[in-house]
């Protein structure tokens, strides 16, 4: 006996439902997108269109919704999205039945992203919708760093010379371009740019190439290949300049204050800075001189009077001061031995090889960091700040390999969260002590003297390899931050708390990274990467809030 199959005629006309109310579901998640995108100000997106030129254009808000609903779904690429437009009823409820381009999406994604852009308000007036829904309690507060990787590639990374070379080589290109074919021998394009034999032309007026810092041909208006490549040239070469020359003054500051304090016979202990040894070992020695006949002469004193110390020594210069002319020559010699390694690198032209700074030429907001399973990649480090109950905080995307540094603008940032957070426990409210910041979590990377003091709110930073001081007991108290944190982590209450940074922060990058899609930032350089986490971050808060109100 044959089964029997339901009938299948794809050649049947049919006609979706008038309504669009009917082609999801009322409790779908695109109606909760459009009704909490609708609730909130939408001024700041909608000064992005330009009423008045050309055809109508596409509501902002639209476009926010669509995006905010893409993210959520894990579409990112503007492509993709358009495609899921024309095919996924949701989408097209989000966009009114109307189908973007993908080039209209990303140029709205991209203005959007700016600094200081509507993305930033959009984020803290959904942060506000979740803090009157009841969320965002600030009692536990964990940081980390996630490294997403650039939409560029670490093989575009160059050094200043390549960045020179690879300017040069563009300018030859140009020079080669306009010379060919032309009888005018009046700006001599060739020489300009480095060229043997170069020829004139008179499309040129004898102008530089604008940033590049190398004398070569205008570009003509007719415009040539290379000049879209000027741009991230010019930007790489001026960002190298300007980190030289912060370094250098730095540098200079920090030999300055040592000297300062040298003299003072306040020295801090550790390293002397480089390229002030001689200097200060010279200082030294002049100090423990002096120290030296001010004790000789002394015991002159008491000598003459009757009554010489017990202990009395035999005159001549004394332990430190010979110590102190012993540092001085090994300060020397290494001066010399490094005069003579300089001379004999410029006499041979061969230098040691030493990592030397470097920018990409694709993105130069990028920087090459360390990630855990993949090693050196092209990446910027995100500092994403999340409570225990899940809500995102203000996020930034840095260009800082180390965690180190970004402790304060963390603690700056969850400070401007939490001015928010208040605002909407109050509107609906909550309790005061929701939104009172407890305690801040963070991982081993940010753990450091000047963290551990720093004035703020209470945290707790992983010591990672630091050596246990010594055994603790109550009220015990360690004249260095460090030890103290370490104690801080070693109590129960402390051990308790910092139990729950890995899930509170890992869970939040793996909603980043596996739901909103997020391992790979789609739009270049460091105020658009901010722009484009922001997004996510508020997508990712836009399904929290649908979680907790709607499946609740």
């Amino acid at each position: 006996m044959g089964r029997k199959y339901l009938p299948v005629n794809r050649d049947q006309p049919m006609m979706l439902p008038e309504d669009m109310r009917r082609w999801v579901g009322r409790d779908h998640f695109v109606w909760f997108v459009i009704d909490v995108i609708g609730g909130v100000d939408m001024t700041a997106l909608q000064a992005l269109g330009k009423p008045g030129k050309g055809r109508p254009g596409y509501d902002p808000r639209m476009l926010a919704v669509l995006l905010i609903y893409a993210y959520c779904q894990g579409v990112r690429s503007s492509r993709k999205i358009e495609q899921r437009c024309r095919t996924d009823a949701a989408f097209r409820v989000a966009t009114g039945n109307a189908v973007p381009d993908h080039a209209t999406i990303c140029r709205f994604r991209a203005v959007a992203a700016q600094a200081g852009g509507p993305l930033e308000d959009l984020f803290t007036q959904v942060l506000f919708v979740l803090a009157a829904a009841g969320l965002g309690r600030l009692g536990v507060i964990s940081v980390d760093g996630p490294k997403i990787w650039a939409d560029a590639s670490k093989q575009a990374n160059r050094t200043g010379e390549g960045l020179r070379k690879l300017a040069r080589k563009i300018l030859g290109e140009a020079a080669r371009a306009d010379g060919d074919g032309c009888g005018c021998r009046g700006h001599q394009h060739g020489e300009a740019a480095g060229l043997p034999g170069g020829d004139g032309c008179g499309c040129c007026d004898g102008g530089t190439l604008p940033g590049l810092g190398l004398d070569g041909p205008a570009v003509p208006r007719a415009g040539w290949g290379g000049v879209s490549r000027a741009a991230p040239i010019a930007a790489g070469l001026a960002d190298l300049q300007a980190a030289r020359a912060a370094r250098e003054a730095e540098r200079r500051a920090a030999a300055e204050a040592y000297l300062a304090a040298a003299r003072a016979g306040q020295a801090p202990l550790g390293r002397v800075p480089p390229g002030i040894e001689v200097e200060v070992a010279e200082l030294r020695l002049e100090q423990a001189i002096a120290a030296r006949q001010a004790q000789l002469a002394a015991r002159e004193r008491a000598a003459a009077a009757g009554t010489p110390p017990p202990d009395a020594r035999p005159a001549g210069e004394g332990k430190q001061v010979r110590s102190a002319r012993e540092r001085l020559a090994a300060a020397r010699a290494r001066q010399a031995a490094r005069e003579q390694t300089a001379r004999e690198e410029r006499e041979t032209g061969k230098k040691k090889k030493e990592p030397r700074p470097v920018r990409n030429i694709t993105d130069p907001g990028s920087r090459v960091m360390h990630c855990t399973l993949r090693g050196a990649v092209q990446a910027y480090n995100c500092q994403v700040p999340r409570t225990g109950d899940g809500v995102f905080l203000l996020p930034r995307a840095t260009q800082d390999p180390n965690d180190a540094a970004q402790l304060t603008p963390a603690v700056d940032a969850i400070a401007r969260s939490q001015e928010i957070i208040a605002a909407g426990h109050a509107a609906a409210g909550r309790p005061a002590i929701w939104s009172r910041i407890g305690t801040i979590l963070f991982d081993p990377g940010y753990f450091s003297q000047n963290n551990c003091q720093t004035p703020g709110p209470d945290r707790l930073i992983g010591t990672g390899a630091w050596k246990d001081p010594g055994p603790h007991g109550p009220g015990c108290d360690h004249d260095d931050p460090r030890d103290q944190m370490h104690h801080n982590l070693a109590t129960r209450q402390g051990r308790d708390l910092y139990r729950r940074r890995a899930p509170v922060s890992e869970g939040g990058f793996a909603e980043l990274k596996d739901t909103i899609g997020l391992r790979r930032f789609a739009l270049r350089g460091l105020r658009k990467a901010t722009g484009e986490l922001l997004l996510a971050c508020t997508a990712a808060s836009t399904c929290l809030l649908y979680r907790r109100t709607r499946l609740a």
